[in-house]
């Protein structure tokens, strides 16, 4: 069964400086209504974690204030 699941997932690797799309989750404020944005952005990557979360920054510099997991994030 792992080895069916693990030929499905393709890892994602993301680099200091890349431009990624942030996914708007349901319980968030900006998740309104049927017709509102996924995704949230463009934001850029600031540091990568060794487990696979993310702190990013916005086009102007300004610092999210917590980590992102990589699979709420597409470039």
């Amino acid at each position: 069964m792992a080895q069916a699941y693990n030929k499905k997932v393709r890892p994602r690797n993301f680099e200091v400086g890349q431009l990624v799309l942030r996914r708007l989750l349901p319980h968030q404020v900006e998740a309104k209504g049927k017709f509102s944005p996924n995704w949230q952005g463009p934001f850029v990557v600031k540091k990568v974690l060794p487990n696979g979360a993310l702190y990013l920054t916005d086009i102007e510099g300004k610092m999210v204030e917590m980590a992102i997991n990589a699979d709420a994030v597409k470039r």
